[in-house]
C-alpha cells in the first residue's frame, strides 16, 4: 500500500513532494485533496511513471475533474504493476522457473471547495493490493485545507490514507501528514517564482523536510527543482488546452525515475 504515498503527478515529483499549499493542476488531487479546487472547467489528467530497472515496475493514473457550482468534484484511478518476480523457498530463489506477480490498484472520489481565501478538500479511496495469492484491501481518506496568509504567501496542511485495512494478517495503512508554505514573488520579464518548504511525516518513517522551486512564465512554461535526499527536476508546457509535464527523480534505492503527464482542458 506504500504506492499510495508516492507522487503520481510530475509537478509533485519535480518539487520533491513539496508545494502542498500551492497546487497548480487537477492531477495533483491523486495525492493532494486541496488540488481538486483548481479546476473551473472539465479537465482530464493522465500520468505515467517509468521506474528504473532496479524496481522493475510501471505506474499509470488517470483523473477527471470539474466544477459544479461552487463545488469541485474529481474521480481517479491508478495502478502499479511489477514485472514477474522469481519465486523463492526457505533455501533461497527457486530454480524451477516459478514466478509470481504483484500489483496495486486504487480508485477514488473527491470533493473540494474554495471559501474566499481558504480552500478545503476530501477524498475517499478504495485500494486493492495483491502479491501472488495474498490480497490486501483498504478504505482510506485524504483531507486538507489551505489558506492564503498574505497576497503572496500560502499555507496548506493535509492528511493521507487514514482509514481501514482488511487482510488475513495485521497491516497498517501508510498514514501521513504534511504541512507546507509557498511564497510567490514577481520576477522581471513576466516571470513568477514560487518557493515551497514542506514538513512530511509517515507513520513508518522519520520526519522529512521537502523543498521546491518553481519558475513560471505566463502560465505557458514552468521550470521546477526540488530537493529531498537528492535533486529532482522537471518542466511543464501549455499549448492552448493541452499541458505536457515531465519530472526526473533519482534516489539511491530506486534509481532514476521518469514521470510523464498530460492534462486536457475542455
Amino acid at each position: 500500500m506504500k504506492m499510495l504515498s508516492m507522487p503520481t503527478e510530475p509537478r509533485q515529483a519535480a518539487l520533491a513532494g513539496a508545494g502542498i499549499a500551492s497546487p497548480r493542476n487537477i492531477g495533483e488531487a491523486m495525492r493532494n485533496p486541496i488540488a481538486g479546487a483548481t479546476a473551473n472547467s472539465p479537465v482530464l489528467s493522465f500520468s505515467r511513471t517509468e521506474f528504473s530497472t532496479l524496481t522493475g515496475a510501471s505506474r499509470i493514473s488517470m483523473l477527471a475533474g470539474s466544477a459544479f457550482g461552487s463545488w469541485h468534484l474529481t474521480a481517479g484511478m491508478e495502478s502499479l504493476n511489477y514485472d514477474r518476480i522469481q519465486g523463492y523457498t526457505d533455501d533461497g530463489l527457486t530454480s524451477d522457473g516459478q514466478f509470481f506477480t504483484a500489483g496495486t490498484m486504487a480508485a477514488q472520489l473527491g470533493v473540494a471547495r474554495n471559501f474566499n481565501s481558504m480552500s478545503a478538500g476530501l477524498t475517499a479511496r478504495f485500494a486493492n493490493q495483491n502479491i501472488d495469492d495474498y490480497h490486501l484491501r483498504g478504505f482510506l481518506f485524504d483531507g486538507g485545507v489551505k489558506y492564503n496568509l498574505l497576497k503572496h504567501i500560502e499555507f496548506g496542511a493535509i492528511f493521507s490514507n487514514l482509514g481501514w485495512i482488511f487482510s488475513d494478517v495485521k497491516e497498517i495503512a501508510p498514514i501521513s501528514v504534511q504541512a507546507g508554505i509557498t511564497a510567490s514573488y514577481t520576477l522581471p520579464l513576466g516571470f513568477t517564482g514560487a518557493l515551497s518548504a514542506d514538513l512530511y511525516r509517515r507513520n513508518d518513517s522519520e520526519q522529512e523536510l521537502r523543498t521546491g522551486l518553481e519558475i513560471i512564465y505566463h502560465k505557458l512554461l514552468a521550470l521546477r527543482l526540488g530537493y529531498y535526499e537528492a535533486l529532482s527536476a522537471g518542466f511543464a508546457l501549455k499549448f492552448s488546452s493541452i499541458a505536457i509535464e515531465y519530472a526526473y527523480q533519482n534516489k539511491d534505492i530506486l534509481g532514476a525515475n521518469h514521470i510523464f503527464g498530460v492534462n486536457l482542458h475542455f
